[in-house]
């Protein structure tokens, strides 16, 4: 069998074009963490063949990190002395460098200390703030650096009491990294030991791009109201630059792309064709629901379609759902070995059905690491060598197995769709989303109306408007996706959107001075990722709580108080539990020794009813500044996917304050793809 690994490395434009500045730190600390040491790991194994798609506004960015003309606030807070600060500086530095997952800060005791300092706000003397940067970066650094750099072990072993000259060692290896990684992978292509392939240039929903009307195909019913984007010259612009970009830094055109977040519809992928690529991919489930009933079997998408419109053909390669999901979601919370063998296993099973086929995993580079003990350095060292050695399998780029493959059967409709749900609702169709559409299309259509050769900065105008098209904004707006960057995310929206404008020497409209993402919506955040908390009634670490869904209680009022006592709730999962937080606006030990804390709990479509009281305490209650508790799914007979109603309720000298006012607050247990389909950057 044949085994087509597809490594999908991406970063939106950060830098707002006008000022050259960056606005977020993902390109170059991704950089030092994963794309440079994701080739060079696949450059030690001589038979391995792997496909790493780059995202050209990636590409673009790593090229001025690389050069050192990346205006980035955050690598410059890195090379201040502490004692040159000023304390707006300071300020910056303790907020944004402990961004980093739970397990870092839990794992290493210095940034652990540093971090308690800084919710303690206690002081930090230049000493404390010089280890921060030293610390920050070794985190963000590859493990190969770790292991393999004498420099760079002794600095992770010394852990405190860093000098500037540690500090000069460590940034000359972040500018090694930042200069040898486009080179590494042009040398390993030429070498034909990985393809290199490309997404539309500013990484767009190249079918939304097309016609918006596409959505409704995908999901009808989907609300657009009088919503109606169709700029196929863009989808084509996204595209042709694409190439352009890759042939430039690589001396040649990828044959093969993958389109963000695996986005088709018929008219994509015509556009893809139209500029000569041989092949594209997308997801299991939009071949599914291109086939016709009769032809929807499970080993559907172990083979290459040939897709042809107008004389114009290309091959589509579908990835395998479930495998792409084990590496990314499910593998790092295995042992590495046992990992490795359920996947080794998992493919043998499908080599014994089908000897022939053609397995394409494909999913996020850069991301799945950080959840994996040592970034997933030992997880794919020993994926890689397993692979190398199994005489039976056969790991090919995407093109090779396109050549390999003797037939090819042609599909006759493309479902449009993404990898999530084979829809688009990700990106359009929720309030925000569609709001953020709408100044998008004002902007395009002023740009049409407007542009011309005599504009101060036409090229500011069109390369702004481009970026603003990129999928990233769209799928922070509205629900159900929500980081700790979104006013961020939010401010780089309306900043490319305001650049077209100023491009063209017009006065942007006021409304673009307002955040797409209202008040409203920040009343109820839905869960990112599963849950680790430290069931000690504390609020222990940012990071303990941050993927976890939250509702501003106060914000709704509360019944027969004016000024209610009942806070915010937080709520999240593991495979096994929901977990609950409860904060309110005083300290829950105190408040709950003259109060009662009643929680009921709906499942089975509102027959099962559980009742929890503060007054009858299990061991899964926690309670000191605020209430923690932890419920076993399978007590509450809770099922992935299912929906369960929640009602709050304190009492105090007879007085009842209740979350909601009437009612129960509708919630849902993540489905199976939970941690896919709520991706953090």
């Amino acid at each position: 069998m044949k085994l087509l690994l597809l490594w999908h490395m991406h970063q939106p434009m950060y830098k707002d074009y006008r000022t050259g500045r960056y606005r977020l730190p993902w390109v170059y600390l991704h950089a030092l963490k994963d794309y440079y040491e994701m080739a060079w790991i696949a450059s030690r194994y001589d038979r391995l063949r792997v496909t790493f798609n780059l995202v050209p506004s990636l590409i673009e960015s790593l090229e001025e990190y690389a050069s050192e003309r990346a205006q980035d606030p955050f690598l410059a807070h890195f090379q201040k002395a502490p004692e040159t600060m000023t304390e707006g500086e300071r300020a910056f530095l303790l907020e944004q460098y402990f961004l980093a997952p739970a397990r870092v800060v839990e794992e290493h005791p210095r940034y652990r200390e540093l971090w308690m300092m800084r919710e303690a706000r206690r002081p930090f003397a230049p000493q404390d703030v010089r280890d921060l940067q030293v610390l920050f970066h070794l985190h963000w650094l590859g493990e190969s650096w770790k292991r393999e750099h004498a420099g760079i072990r002794a600095l992770v072993e010394k852990q405190r009491g860093y000098r500037e000259e540690d500090k000069r060692q460590l940034h000359d290896v972040m500018r090694q990294i930042f200069r040898a990684t486009l080179p590494l992978y042009r040398t390993l292509w030429e070498q034909g030991r990985i393809e290199i392939s490309t997404t539309p240039y500013y990484h767009p929903i190249l079918p939304l791009l097309c016609d918006t009307e596409v959505a409704r195909q995908a999901t009808p019913g989907i609300r657009l109201d009088d919503l109606h984007f169709r700029f196929p010259e863009d989808a084509r612009e996204h595209v042709v630059q694409a190439l352009e970009k890759c042939e430039a830094v690589f001396g040649r055109r990828p044959q093969g792309m993958w389109p963000a977040e695996g986005a088709i519809s018929e008219e994509a992928v015509r556009v893809m064709a139209d500029a000569g690529l041989m092949w594209t991919a997308s997801d299991s489930a939009v071949l599914s629901r291109s086939l016709p009933p009769e032809a929807r079997r499970e080993d559907a998408h172990w083979r290459p379609y040939r897709f042809v419109r107008d004389g114009r053909a290309i091959a589509l390669f579908f990835r395998d759902h479930e495998l792409s999901d084990l590496i990314g979601f499910v593998y790092p919370r295995w042992r590495e070995t046992d990992a490795v063998e359920d996947f080794l296993g998992r493919l043998r099973a499908i080599h014994e059905r089908a000897p022939e086929a053609f397995v394409a995993v494909i999913l996020d580079g850069e991301n799945p690491w950080e959840h994996y003990p040592a970034n997933g350095y030992d997880f794919l060292t020993r994926l890689y060598r397993r692979l190398e050695d199994e005489p039976w399998i056969e790991t090919l780029t995407f093109s090779h197995a396109l050549a390999a493959c003797a037939t090819i059967p042609e599909l006759r409709r493309v479902h449009p769709g993404s990898w999530i749900e084979a829809s688009f609702t990700t990106w359009i169709g929720d309030e925000e989303k569609n709001v953020a559409w709408r100044y998008l299309e004002r902007a395009r259509r002023r740009w049409a109306a407007s542009a011309r050769a005599d504009a101060p900065s036409d090229e500011l105008a069109r390369r702004s408007l481009l970026a603003a098209e990129g999928s990233d904004w769209f799928w922070w707006f509205g629900e159900p996706h929500h980081s700790p960057q979104d006013p961020i995310f939010d401010e780089l929206f309306r900043t490319h959107v305001k650049n077209v404008y100023v491009g063209l020497g017009l006065e942007p409209p006021s409304y673009l001075e307002t955040p797409v993402r209202t008040e409203r919506s920040l009343l109820l955040r839905t869960p990112v990722a599963f849950l680790r908390p430290i069931l000690d009634g504390r609020d222990t670490h940012y990071f303990e709580w941050a993927p976890a869904g939250m509702i501003r209680l106060h914000a709704h009022g509360a019944m027969h108080r004016a000024s209610g006592r009942l806070a915010t709730l937080y709520f999240g999962f593991d495979p096994e539990h929901l977990y609950l937080r409860v904060d309110f606006r005083e300290k829950a030990r105190a408040l709950l020794e003259r109060a009662t804390l009643h929680i009921e709990i709906y499942t089975a479509g509102g027959e099962r009813r559980v009742e929890i009281s503060s007054d009858r305490r299990s061991t899964a209650w926690a309670v000191a500044d605020i209430v923690e508790l932890a419920l076993p799914l399978a007590e509450l007979k809770l099922d992935f996917g299912e929906s369960f109603e929640l009602v709050l309720m304190l009492k105090e000298d007879g007085l009842l304050e209740r979350y909601p006012p009437s009612g129960a607050l509708r919630l849902h247990a993540p489905g199976r793809d939970f941690e896919m389909e709520h991706w953090m950057v």
